[in-house]
């Protein structure tokens, strides 16, 4: 293994409540001798990861800025979602947002962010928050739709947190909450991780029916409860789209919702 393999250990150690490390305290954070804590630093630096704000004090790089922006171009998931995200904010209260979200790290990550009309809501969801993955609509049904092993393990490494989250205090009943998750289809949460506001989030499924993402609204104006269950099947209509563009062509756009589709969702809204 090169030294750019092992240095990316290093990388995880730059955080928003440290930001900046000297060689010194990052060979004493990763239990490393400081000539090999420099060494991990001169490789990051040479491909741009960090970069010397000082001389011996280095923060994250201008090579993140590139790679964020081709994630953004390029991603196949952005790609997918984006189209159906600008459709399902029309039909969301005002002071909404639609967020696509993925799992990583035991944590969900929000990607893209779409605002309805109105006052911008103020979420916690910001583009690369990690959140975390026990609360809230848009992270508890990631959780649900993750394959048995890699729930079993999360089980295991957060058990505390889990029954702290009212998800379960043995495998048994976590499972068990899981599968309802499931079967209903979608999650719904009242204040969990912004207080006044109401998330309601699907699972987006790959090939193999297991979650790669989710896609929510976050409600904070009041609205009539009963309108969740319409606000889900929309939900649950758009993620199918952004699967299906996924499996068939991870290449190209997905088309826009066809005529027959865009009447049949007016017509759920107005139901209500």
């Amino acid at each position: 293994m090169g030294t750019t393999d092992r240095s990316l250990s290093l990388l995880k150690l730059f955080t928003l409540e440290r930001s900046a490390w000297t060689a010194e305290a990052a060979a004493l954070a990763l239990d490393v001798s400081i000539s090999t804590a420099y060494r991990y630093l001169l490789a990051l630096e040479n491909i741009g990861l960090i970069t010397a704000t000082r001389p011996g004090l280095y923060v994250l790089g201008p090579a993140i800025i590139q790679l964020d922006r081709q994630i953004q171009l390029t991603d196949p998931l952005l790609i997918s979602a984006r189209p159906t995200m600008t459709d399902l904010i029309a039909y969301a209260p005002s002071s909404s947002v639609v967020l696509l979200c993925r799992f990583f790290n035991d944590q969900v990550l929000c990607m893209h962010q779409v605002l309805s009309d109105g006052p911008a809501p103020k979420v916690s969801y910001d583009r690369g928050r990690p959140m975390p993955m026990f609360r809230g609509a848009t992270s508890k049904i990631i959780l649900s739709f993750l394959p048995p092993r890699r729930l079993k393990a999360v089980f295991i490494s957060h058990r505390l947190a889990l029954q702290q989250a009212g998800l379960g205090d043995t495998w048994e009943s976590f499972k068990a909450n899981m599968a309802r998750l499931r079967k209903t289809g979608y999650a719904v949460s009242f204040g969990e991780i912004d207080q006044g506001c109401t998330g309601i989030g699907v699972a987006i499924l790959g090939a193999d029916n297991y979650a790669i993402g989710s896609l929510s609204y976050v409600l904070t104006s009041e609205f009539e409860q009963r309108k969740i269950v319409h606000l889900a099947s929309l939900l649950q209509a758009g993620a199918r789209e952004i699967a299906s563009a996924l499996h068939g062509d991870q290449t190209t756009l997905p088309a826009p919702p066809d005529t027959d589709t865009q009447q049949k969702r007016e017509q759920t809204v107005k139901l209500d």
